[in-house]
């Protein structure tokens, strides 16, 4: 299926350690998405808004 980033040019993506969330970032439109996925649908929910990032390239996650 498709899922769209809420962004434009996708180019970067990350899982959290513990699956439930996908950081998405997008080059365009200068901005980062964070998505809930479903395990049992596989479906991406967004969670809050785009996050403004200028020249955003990389996601990284670090735990704590």
């Amino acid at each position: 299926g498709y899922q769209s980033t809420m962004g434009n040019h996708p180019r970067a993506f990350a899982i959290d350690p513990s699956g439930n969330f996908l950081i998405v970032t997008n080059v365009k439109t200068s901005d980062v998405v964070v998505f809930k996925r479903d395990f049992k649908s596989g479906m991406l929910q967004q969670v809050g808004p785009n996050l403004k990032v200028d020249n955003v390239s990389s996601v990284q996650i670090k735990s704590y």
